[in-house]
């Protein structure tokens, strides 16, 4: 059988490719798996991508064949692009996740992460012109230069909007040594045990920076 050429191309962010990033959010976190009511799930991928694109002021795409296949999505200081909508779209979808115990549990993890990370940034005591708010390639898609490209991509417009530096944070379920490869200086970690799913998780938190 002849395979298919696979056409890797780069594009802005288009509402039409919300439903596909999803789905990608929700495989590298494991919703599906964790989840026994896969309507919960459904929910936890919209919720979560609401949440980051009420942070953006700048989103690429990767794509195979026009396919989204990875995301990029970074914040500027002052470059604006506040979206008042995605915040009260992700409020919406934390309501709908608390009135299930499934939504709760997951929900309840969201927040733990989210208030170990600002503990940890308010100790690094540093002010930072931007953020990488959050890079993703589909996990078979990986090894192909598509997470370089968009990281870059990221890094040139917070770079050309004046930036000095930005920061992240990322975990041990993530591909740390790849920014460390890019340059990034690990600045704090904490660490957390969290029930998935009546699983017990140890995980380490990061905070990186990056300097121009």
């Amino acid at each position: 059988m002849v395979q298919k050429k696979q056409e890797i191309t780069y594009g802005e962010l288009r509402k039409e490719d919300y439903p596909r990033i999803e789905n990608i959010l929700g495989e590298t976190w494991g919703f599906a798996r964790r989840c026994k009511d896969q309507k919960i799930a459904k929910l936890l991928e919209k919720y979560y991508w609401a949440t980051l694109l009420a942070q953006e002021n700048f989103a690429r795409t990767a794509l195979i064949n026009g396919r989204p296949v990875g995301i990029v999505l970074a914040r500027k200081e002052g470059k604006g692009g506040a979206k008042p909508g995605m915040r009260l779209k992700s409020l919406i979808y934390a309501l709908r996740l608390l009135i299930n115990q499934e939504g709760r549990e997951n929900l309840k993890v969201f927040r733990e992460l989210n208030r170990q990370n600002r503990e940890m940034f308010k100790k690094t005591g540093e002010k930072f012109d931007g953020e990488l708010v959050y890079l993703n390639i589909m996990r078979n898609k990986r090894g192909r230069g598509m997470g370089t490209r968009l990281w870059e991509d990221a890094k040139d417009f917070i770079k050309e909007n004046g930036g000095k530096n930005f920061f992240f944070f990322t975990d041990t379920t993530c591909d740390y040594k790849f920014y460390e490869e890019k340059g990034c200086v690990r600045i704090r970690q904490s660490e957390k045990i969290l029930d998935l799913g009546g699983q017990r998780k140890h995980l380490k938190l990061f905070i990186y920076k990056y300097e121009f």
